[in-house]
């Protein structure tokens, strides 16, 4: 079965929660999203907590590879963790084991140290953060190594648009290689009630000047005689403040509505930010300016769970929340000043709880795989093995002939003998080929392989008419069908009134027409000539046809009536039943001894419809019931006046002036109709719009591509 085999390696350590190390652990849980992922990833250090790889341990297509114990015999300068080249040769090894499609790496030394290794290079996307986005103080050197990697590499992760911009101008390029991969944050499943419990902000993350530890130490101390308490998380101390830790420590502890609580894993901070109030991200402004070009994760964290966040204002935080967002944050003043307003006005808490909740949807685990996806199956040359699998194959023949033709496309055919009836052993061979099945009709077929489909693999049925007549729909195993597809809106419905299929299975793809095949010149002295393709079984109304034509001939015997298709004595089956015996014994009786008998012309069944509709007129539809009668469809492209019968659902797929209630009504239209040159155009123009070969050949090829990789 199709599979995307990954490998990623960050160059960070796992036991030191700071924003690069959630990135990695955010990284494996989207590419967890699809299971046909499979993805390794390789650890920097010895794990020394599960602080974070306690949240993707459990995945059971991502794997952890120490990089000690996975490879006792390669040397190592340290024994804690890892280097940039002791972490290539490594990776190295698992790509000749395991052969990975795609390789994933952050940290700039890293980057340089893979440009050593062209083989993996071209497997390899690299996600760059450090360099110098300032156009006045980038080295010249920093600038060639950053070319380097842009020329070198296929694709190149940044962090936002606005990181490519800068980017593209620093290197004077278009940018079409890079790809963006936003901050990434799990969905909540729950919409929040954007409500103030408990008087409580939270900050989460790194202690570092820029990042304000400070400021909010202070902001806090402001508020003691409040009954507003600050939550504080994390343990790692950065820049100048690593060397007095102690001190900022002391001063959690002795500001009493602190409670700092240290290091915790990733869902409890989770925990204790749902348990909070308002979220700070409230940094300096040479971290958060309007030439700022990457964005917080911790910002998002707290907007995924509905909590207002404190920030600065600056054109990308505007951009993300909007330019009215009311708890931006400059100084220390405001932040003091908004946070006791916001906590005490319910109206002002819920419009800001709402606005940073809305702009979390963007960076979810599965809105940045679907973003990312089609980027990263495009690593993986190998072809899509897709079943069809059918009784009958009459409407697929299009679809089939143009899937055949791509490169990235392997088709074979499970041909059932009829509705419920196939090789069993061979739709299992077939089965075990397939990374997915199409059946063409939703009958026994549908049936049986949303029984026995296997995880991974993905499952399409298109239905046309007979199915919502059958009790086969009531059989699918339904949490196993990707889609089911529609051939018209009316049917669509049907399936839902009639069948019970959920809507959202639903999705509406029509029939293919070949308008260049039936797009040619037709024959002089048409105007006479009605032509009805397809009068079995008796549902198809061959006797209005009749009547049809019966008025037209007593009013002027020019008149004919060409009628193309298999006839009741060809199908044994059909002259197997009673009623449709004494139906069609009726019809022909009336025919023969018509004294018109001479004007009805039975053309022969074959595949030459393109070449017969070339002296049709008139193209009649009298029947009872049709999901998308292709044939009529067929005589527009070829420039035939259309005439139906209403049937049910006929408006959702023909124009309503081509629609009659009886048949007098075609009669009295045709007698009195010219056919004109712009109006055989219109038609054309009408089935080209909708129903052409390539349009709905596109359609189907991206719904293959979108169900798989979703």
């Amino acid at each position: 079965m199709r599979q995307l085999k990954i490998l990623v390696y960050g160059d960070m350590d796992l036991n030191i929660m700071d924003g690069s190390a959630v990135w990695l652990t955010s990284m494996a849980s989207m590419l967890a999203v699809n299971k046909s992922l499979k993805t390794d990833i390789l650890l920097k250090a010895k794990e020394q907590n599960t602080r974070l790889t306690s949240s993707i341990s459990n995945f059971e297509n991502v794997t952890l590879f120490d990089p000690f114990t996975t490879f006792p015999s390669m040397p190592v300068e340290n024994g804690n963790r890892i280097n940039v080249t002791e972490a290539l040769a490594r990776m190295q090894a698992l790509n000749k084991q395991q052969e990975y499609h795609l390789i994933i790496i952050r940290g700039f030394a890293l980057v340089k140290e893979m440009m050593k290794h062209p083989n993996l290079m071209q497997k390899t996307i690299p996600y760059i953060t450090d360099f110098d986005h300032n156009p006045k103080t980038i080295s010249d050197t920093e600038r060639t190594a950053l070319r380097q990697v842009y020329d070198g590499f296929p694709n190149m992760f940044l962090q936002t648009e606005a990181t490519r911009e800068i980017f593209s101008k620093l290197m004077n390029v278009d940018g079409e290689k890079v790809a963006i991969l936003s901050p990434m944050i799990l969905a909540q499943p729950i919409t929040p009630d954007y409500r103030n419990r408990n008087n409580q902000l939270i900050y989460s993350g790194k202690f570092a000047p820029e990042w304000y530890t400070e400021e909010i130490i202070h902001a806090a101390q402001k508020l003691t005689d409040t009954d507003i308490q600050f939550c504080i998380v994390g343990d790692k101390f950065q820049a100048d403040l690593r060397a007095r830790s102690r001190e900022i420590k002391q001063a959690f502890k002795d500001t009493a509505n602190i409670n700092w609580v240290g290091a915790v894993s990733r869902a409890e901070s989770q925990a204790y930010i749902e348990a909070s109030d308002i979220g700070i991200s409230w940094r300096s402004e040479l971290i958060d300016n309007d030439d700022s070009v990457e964005l917080s994760t911790k910002l998002l964290e707290y907007a995924r769970l509905g909590k207002p966040v404190l920030l600065r204002r600056t054109k990308m935080h505007e951009q993300l929340l909007g330019i009215d967002y009311e708890l931006f944050v400059n100084t220390e003043e405001e932040f003091l000043a908004k946070t006791q307003q916001v906590l005490q006005d319910s109206a002002m808490y819920k419009r800001a709880a709402k606005a940073v909740y809305r702009a979390s949807h963007d960076f979810t685990l599965e809105a940045s795989y679907n973003r990312l996806k089609k980027l990263l199956w495009s690593y993986n040359k190998e072809p899509l093995h897709l079943l069809v699998a059918s009784h009958d194959l009459k409407f697929m023949t299009d679809i089939i002939h143009y899937l055949e033709s791509q490169p990235n496309i392997r088709i074979k055919i499970d041909h059932w003998s009829n509705h419920t009836e196939h090789d069993i052993a061979n739709s299992q061979a077939l089965l075990e080929w397939a990374d997915m099945i199409f059946c063409e009709w939703g009958l026994g077929n549908a049936v049986w392989y949303s029984q026995h489909k296997k995880q991974g693999q993905k499952l399409l049925v298109r239905v046309h008419a007979q199915e919502k007549r059958t009790q086969h729909p009531f059989n699918y195993q339904l949490d196993a069908i990707d889609h089911i597809i529609a051939v018209c809106p009316f049917i669509m419905e049907e399936m839902h009134r009639i069948c019970k299929i959920p809507r959202y299975k639903m999705i509406l793809i029509a029939n293919t027409i070949d308008t260049q095949k039936l797009d040619r010149p037709k024959q002089a002295n048409i105007d006479f000539n009605i032509g009805i393709c397809g009068v079995i079984p008796k549902i198809k109304g061959l006797d209005k046809a009749l009547d049809i034509f019966e008025q037209l001939w007593q009013q002027d015997k020019r008149y004919k009536l060409f009628i193309k298709g298999l006839l009741p004595k060809d199908v044994a089956w059909l002259m197997g039943r009673p009623a449709e015996r004494a139906y069609y014994e009726a019809v022909f009786a009336r025919v023969k001894e018509a004294e018109w008998q001479t004007n009805v012309v039975f053309d022969k069944h074959g595949n030459d419809v393109h070449e017969w509709l070339q002296k049709i007129g008139y193209l009649l539809s009298t029947s009872e019931s049709e999901s998308f009668h292709t044939v009529l469809m067929e005589g527009m492209a070829a420039g035939s006046t259309p005439c139906l019968l209403s049937w049910p659902g006929v408006e959702t797929v023909y124009p309503a002036d081509t629609i009659f209630k009886t048949p007098s009504a075609i009669a009295d239209f045709i007698v009195t109709n010219e056919l004109k040159e712009a109006s055989q155009q219109s038609y054309k123009d009408y089935a080209y719009k909708y129903f052409n070969k390539d349009k709905i050949c596109h359609e189907i090829e991206n719904l293959l591509w979108e169900t798989f990789l979703k």
